[in-house]
């Protein structure tokens, strides 16, 4: 916690203002982001004498060694620079929704003659209609697949243009000719071939109009009626296997639309939102109604560390309704939720605003809307017993199996976070890593990380492939535990002439002014390693003369001066101008070869080239690099997929970066396990609790990197 003499200076700077704070522990990080009408008289709260404090808040405290504040002029204002900070920075005590990144949208081209109908991840401004998040997204695979055959819509991505009518038949133009047509959709019955005008672009559009009509839970009783038509002429005709998967379709149709309770076309357009809290997590339940139809209900996920089910939730619904709102794209006139939430007029302003019209926010106490809160309540508390049934029966087979494992290796306790790696590729292309996590013997999603491999391209090799990997996952780690008697700093006048010496006399940059140098200052006395850099434009920055002294050399320090130096650059694109030797050293710490440098780049390449270098040209996309709280927790046993020879990339790594952590490996055909103790393997019975809790997370790894390389490739051809 907090000195006593720092929180009193603390306090009494705080202005009585809206704004936001920030709560930040002993490593400078930001675990707590909070919101008030009032600073001073908030933040105060928390420090009151005698205040009674959920569990929670007594913990976030304990770990609170400063605190941050940014004042507003007004509450709305706080409001939403509070929702935004949360977003970038996925404070640890704030209320975050778990695995946004499995949300799907599905996608409407409207600046096409022939517009597609996608399934996408991103909501982008380019003029689509997007209908999302949807969190079922096999249900919306498996809707696609029945109304492309009802609809025969277009998936493909040729540029088709109708030109003009004649004698009935559309005349087209064809761009962007990546494949042949008409292709196999065509012939098959799934496509109405726009592109070679088998139909007119005022036909194709009402077809789309009907699938998205469709989706709004407009269009849905259309369409059953004619799959209904459709199955009762298969079974006249006894084709009676057709009938049934056609009964199949219509099954899959009604789930979609989950029309089920509610039928009232006077209804108001509307979200019911209730949820439960347990095990950490709040599971949220949403119910869409609109036209009078229940024509959707989605789940979700948010991480709630150390609430529970007795202490009031205001704030888990409250970041509920802001982080999904910021997501949703169809908006309704009403949103039902079960109790007050904080600055609930603010959150109306918010809403009303991202939907461009007014949406009220109402706490129904009887009647009709309420029943509907419990319905959605009892839904919630069902999705989270099915997860914690899950995790229950996860949970009574893995504990045994991890202090099994523990005492196996030899370990001071049962590993509670394992890491599993493994490598994919298809003849040495598009090689990929993947990164799995079990915490208590249970996988966590959400810690899961997959890397695309960049020093390794074109060619097999599984242990440079692994190296690069867990160098990618573990330096940063490595470079806070070793480095930490270097200090990073801006140049101060007394380094000024030894800069200049070193410029001089190893030939660096000449030209560039001594101001914009960063420095690692060594036990707060001697200059350790140097850089600068020159931010040119709001789209580019360049790094220059990177140097570390010979005699620190070796101690890795160059990576935290790098990382360090990016933070302070003003634009999101780091640029560097590098020797071919050093490539893979900076590809490894998240740089990327481009082959056209920006033009601001141009002037130093010709210094370098005129010095007789031949310079490679590096990015480093802070985008990409955000701060990852996977990366930044310490595993207890790392697995890697394979034998003998994958162990040793292994600890060459470690060796390298001089980390102490467990390390075997599990090679697949005699289930071998393999560690740094003895040359010979441990064969363990192939029923032994430890061996499954190994050959699950190796499977895990295994899948998760197989599909991270199919994606690849699905996306290189499509």
């Amino acid at each position: 916690m907090i000195e006593n003499k720092k929180l009193k200076s603390l306090l009494s700077k705080l202005p009585s203002v809206p704004g936001i704070y920030k709560m930040i522990d002993e490593e400078g990080r930001v675990i707590y982001i909070g919101k008030a009408k009032d600073l001073k008289k908030r933040v105060r709260q928390y420090f009151k004498e005698g205040y009674e404090h959920s569990t929670r808040t007594k913990k976030l405290l304990e770990k609170v060694k400063d605190i941050q504040w940014t004042a507003v002029d007004s509450e709305l204002e706080a409001f939403i620079l509070e929702h935004n900070l949360v977003k970038q920075l996925q404070p640890k005590y704030n209320i975050l929704l778990k695995d946004d990144k499995n949300f799907v949208y599905i996608r409407i081209t409207k600046n096409e003659d022939f517009p597609r109908i996608q399934i996408v991840r991103k909501v982008l401004n380019d003029g689509a209609k997007y209908i999302g998040p949807k969190t079922a997204a096999n249900k919306v695979n498996e809707a696609f697949k029945i109304l492309k055959k009802i609809f025969m819509y277009r998936h493909c991505n040729l540029e088709i243009k109708q030109t003009s009518i004649k004698n009935g038949t559309a005349e087209v133009e064809v761009g962007n000719k990546t494949i042949k047509y008409p292709c196999l959709d065509y012939y098959i019955k799934s496509c109405s071939a726009p592109c070679i005008g088998k139909i007119s672009k005022e036909e194709y559009q009402e077809y789309i109009r009907m699938v998205e009509r469709f989706f709004e839970g407009k269009e849905g009783d259309v369409i059953l009626k004619e799959l209904t038509s459709k199955m009762m002429k298969a079974a006249q005709e006894k084709r009676f296997e057709r009938a049934a998967q056609i009964r199949n379709q219509i099954e899959k149709i009604k789930d979609i639309l989950e029309k089920q309770r509610i039928s009232d076309p006077n209804q108001e357009d509307k979200d019911i939102i209730n949820y439960c809290v347990s095990h950490e997590k709040a599971y949220f339940n949403l119910f869409q109604v609109r036209g009078g139809k229940l024509i959707g209900q989605e789940n979700f996920i948010f991480e709630a560390r150390e609430f529970n089910e007795k202490e009031e939730n205001l704030e888990v619904l409250g970041s509920f309704l802001t982080q999904y709102y910021e997501l949703a794209t169809d908006m309704p006139k009403e949103i039902l939720i079960p109790h007050e939430i904080e600055d609930q007029k603010e959150m109306e302003e918010f809403i009303s605003k991202k939907a461009n019209k007014k949406i009220k926010i109402i706490i129904p106490q009887r009647g009709d809307k309420n029943r509907l809160l419990e319905m959605s309540l009892n839904n919630a508390r069902i999705y989270a017993d099915r997860n914690r049934a899950k995790w229950q029966e996860e949970g009574a087979f893995t504990k045994g199996a991890a202090e099994e494992l523990g005492k196996l290796l030899k370990l001071k306790s049962a590993p509670k976070r394992i890491e599993c790696y493994d490598i994919s590729h298809l003849g040495g292309t598009d090689t990929v890593g993947s990164m799995i996590v079990f915490e208590n013997g249970i996988p966590v999603n959400s810690m899961y990380r997959k890397f695309k491999l960049r020093t390794v391209i074109d060619k097999p090799d599984d242990y440079k492939s692994m190296e690069e990997v867990l160098m990618r996952r573990f330096m940063k780690i490595a470079d806070e535990v070793k480095n930490k008697e270097y200090v990073f700093k801006k140049a101060v006048k007394k380094y000024q002439k030894p800069i200049e010496k070193i410029i001089k006399k190893e030939k660096l940059r000449s030209g560039i002014d001594f101001k914009s140098f960063y420095i690692l200052e060594k036990n707060g006395k001697t200059l350790a390693a140097l850089a600068s850099i020159t931010d040119h434009s709001k789209k580019v920055s360049e790094i220059n003369d990177l140097f570390v002294l010979p005699k620190e050399r070796g101690s890795k320090i160059g990576r935290k001066l790098l990382r360090n130096i990016i933070g302070k650059a003003k634009s999101k694109r780091v640029y560097i101008l590098c020797k071919q030797e050093l490539k893979d050293y900076y590809l490894t710490m998240g740089f990327e070869e481009i082959n056209k440098i920006p033009d601001e780049l141009v002037k130093s390449h010709k210094i370098c080239v005129k010095c007789g270098l031949k310079p490679l040209a590096l990015v480093f996309d802070k985008i990409k690099h955000k701060p990852d709280e996977s990366f930044e927790k310490i595993p207890d046993l790392i697995v890697i997929d394979g034998g003998k020879g994958q162990l040793s990339a292994a600890m060459k790594v470690l060796g390298e970066l001089k980390l102490n952590i467990t390390c075997i490996s599990l090679a697949k055909q005699l289930e071998e396990i393999y560690t740094t103790h003895s040359s010979a393997p441990i064969v363990l019975d192939r029923g032994n609790e430890a061996l499954k809790l190994l050959q699950r997370a190796r499977d895990e790894a295994h899948r998760f990197a197989i599909s991270y390389n199919k994606d690849l490739r699905k996306k290189k051809f499509s």
